[in-house]
Parts: structure tokens; sequence; C-alpha cells
């Protein structure tokens, strides 16, 4: 029952790699359509999501609170998604979203440059002049939004249990290796380790999420943890109606057992005439 995370690069196989080994080993496959499916229940339609979505926001927009908002929300996401196990989760920042937990491979798919060039050549149709731009482009936009959100390289070997290189090794290859991988003693059978955390994290998310609609930039002041499924607020907000909103927000999100809400009220005040 474990988790398979997938850092791609485009024209790699990685997409193919990841969707066989989902079906070889009867997991759920996890790809951009389907967390965009499950952001819409945090108020992200298609159309944002495509605008936030692994791409290397310019520098004045790289803290909005939008953008947050939508990074809360995918957090939120993978982070549910890999607490019920059984899955392979293409990008998003999973590598690092769940770095460190037992029982999850992370997985690295690559190739070399020119190899990537060809395959795009032959299976879109592209002239290798706009093919090379592309992925040029691809690689940018994906180094750049994992490196300004999470502050990685997204090439950083440490990142990763498995990296392979199909410019080398054939497709069958990597579906046996990531499938015996999964399989093994030093990832199968760790889930019950970090269902719980995961599930808690999941839902500090989901919180950030609610509570950002409530106080925008003022979030800051707020802090969320959560043990099994008790969430703790604590901090200050500035007025006594902002506090209770807060608590029936967080008391609506869905797996909270419990609000223990310790935020004070503190009033802001103005010097001078």
């Amino acid at each position: 029952m474990a988790v398979i995370t997938v850092s791609r690069q485009i024209g790699s196989l990685g997409t193919e790699i990841a969707q066989d080994s989902a079906r070889q080993l009867q997991y759920d496959y996890v790809d951009k359509e389907q967390i965009e499916q499950l952001l819409k229940g945090f108020g992200f339609p298609g159309l944002k999501v495509e605008k936030f979505d692994e791409k290397k926001p310019p520098f004045w927009d790289s803290f909005s609170l939008e953008r947050r908002k939508f990074l809360h929300a995918t957090q939120g996401v993978l982070y549910e998604l890999a607490s019920k196990g059984r899955a392979v989760i293409v990008g998003r920042g999973g590598q690092v979203l769940l770095k460190n937990l037992p029982g999850i491979l992370h997985l690295r798919i690559i190739s070399p440059f020119e190899v990537r060039v060809k395959r795009l050549v032959e299976t879109e149709k592209l002239e290798e002049k706009q093919a090379v731009r592309f992925l040029r482009q691809a690689d940018q936009d994906s180094y750049g939004f994992i490196h300004t959100f999470f502050h990685v390289n997204w090439d950083d070997p440490s990142l990763y249990d498995l990296i392979l290189n199909t410019g080398k090794i054939s497709m069958e290859t990597a579906i046996n290796l990531v499938r015996e991988s999964a399989r093994s003693s030093d990832i199968a059978g760790k889930e019950e380790e970090t269902r719980e955390k995961l599930s808690d994290l999941a839902l500090v998310q989901k919180a950030e999420v609610r509570l950002m609609d409530i106080l925008g930039p003022e979030i800051r002041h707020v802090e969320v943890e959560a043990k099994k499924g008790v969430l703790r607020l604590s901090g200050s907000v500035t007025s006594t109606p902002i506090l209770e909103s807060c608590e029936r927000a967080i008391s609506a999100v869905e797996g909270v057992k419990k609000v223990e809400n310790h935020l004070t009220v503190s009033q802001l005040y103005r010097y001078g005439p």
C-alpha cells in the first residue's frame, strides 16, 4: 500500500512509466487532471489552476495571497491522497511535500536532452527548433516552481529514492524497477507510520485555506496545528466576530473532530490626534 511520487522531464517517458506502474501495481494514478478536480472544492476552477500550476511566477506575484492559497490547497489535496495509500502521484512537488515519510517512494525519470527532443519530434510532429524551445521552457517552469515555493533544486538527487534514465534503460526495465521497489520491505508495509500524520497535515492545509478567506494577509498572525483530528488555533485576530468566524469555519472542515481555539483579540491602536 505504498505511495509513489513521480517527478519527470517531458520527453523522458515518465508519464507512460507512471501510468503502467500504477496499472501493474493496481494503484490509483493521480495527475494534473485528477488534482484539478479536487482543487475545485477549494474554489480553484480550471483556469485558475492553469494560471498557477507548476509555473515559475513573476517575482512580484510569488507570494500573492491567491497563490499562497493555491499552494495550501494543493498541499491539502496531496496529503489527503497520500494518506489513503496505493497511489502514483505525478508532479505537484510531491517529492518535497512527502519527503522523509515512511512508505513513500520518490521517483525521478530523466533522459538526455537530445533524446527528449527526438521523441517530441516523432510523437508530437514538431519541428526540431520547436521541440527545443518547448522543452527548455518546460524545464525552466518546473525548476522555477520547485525552487520558488519549496526552496530546493528540482534536479537534487537527494530528493529521490530512484532515478531512472530512459536514454539508457527501456520502459519495461524502468517499470520492473519501480514495481519491485514499491513492493520491497524498504517501502511496503510502513504506511501506518505515515497515515495519521498525513491526515493531520491535510487538515492543517484545509484550515489554512478557510482562514485565508476570512483573514486575508492577517493570517500571518495565526497558527494552526493538528493532532489526531483535533485542530488548535493560536495567535491573534482583530475582533471577537472574526475570532468566532474562524472557529466556525474550521469546525466545518471535513475530518475535524474538535477545535481548540486559543486565539486572542488584539486591537490595533492609532496614535496621535
